[in-house]
């Protein structure tokens, strides 16, 4: 581990020292290795300190039937290296490198159709998309910025249950999660992200 928290430092003298220059080509490549490192640390420590039989992961199916699991898909997301949204202006810079990213991916219409065809009402992910929405080349350059594939299960919720009481269940039993609702449909649906 010792030698990734010294990656780690020599990128942000690197991404310093750049910043000096005013080398924006050198910034973002600093900046990515930065992100980089940073996931690998994530993994190892999660790797040789967590006991994964230890999490757990909620069931996706309510007894009363109020809730199902409809399918699961192959989505691409990126990842969020802050902790809280609504502090600073991270969540705007963010948002410009997930556009970035998927203009250069040739992305972005497929991501905006998607998103287009529901409302979201909440959630705490903010940038992804179906994988099957993105060509292979455009797969390639996601993942080469830094995007992740993960598996998605849809679950939609019977018209007896409230909004507010999803919301809660969300907010309870998963942790990365939207909140949706189809503008064609009208059904509340949730995607459960399992990363």
């Amino acid at each position: 581990m010792n030698y990734h928290i010294d990656d780690l430092k020599e990128a942000v003298e690197r991404l310093s020292d750049s910043l000096v220059k005013g080398d924006a080509e050198e910034v973002d490549m600093c900046v990515r290795i930065i992100k980089d490192v940073a996931t690998q640390i994530k993994n190892v420590y999660w790797a040789e300190n967590v006991n994964e039989a230890s999490i757990v992961i909620q069931p996706i199916q309510s007894k009363e039937n109020a809730y199902k699991t409809i399918n699961t898909l192959d989505f691409l997301y990126k990842p969020m290296y802050f902790q809280n949204v609504f502090e600073g202006n991270e969540i705007e810079y963010y948002s410009k490198d997930r556009t970035e990213e998927l203009v250069v991916s040739d992305s972005l219409d497929s991501h905006n159709n998607f998103w287009q065809s529901h409302d979201v009402i909440y959630g705490n992910v903010y940038g992804s998309m179906p994988l099957e929405l993105a060509t292979k080349e455009g797969v390639g350059k996601l993942l080469k910025c830094g995007w992740k594939k993960t598996s998605v299960d849809i679950i939609e919720f019977s018209n007896t249950m409230q909004l507010e009481d999803v919301r809660l269940l969300a907010e309870n039993k998963y942790r990365h999660y939207i909140l949706l609702r189809e503008i064609e449909t009208r059904s509340v649906l949730l995607l459960r992200y399992n990363f």
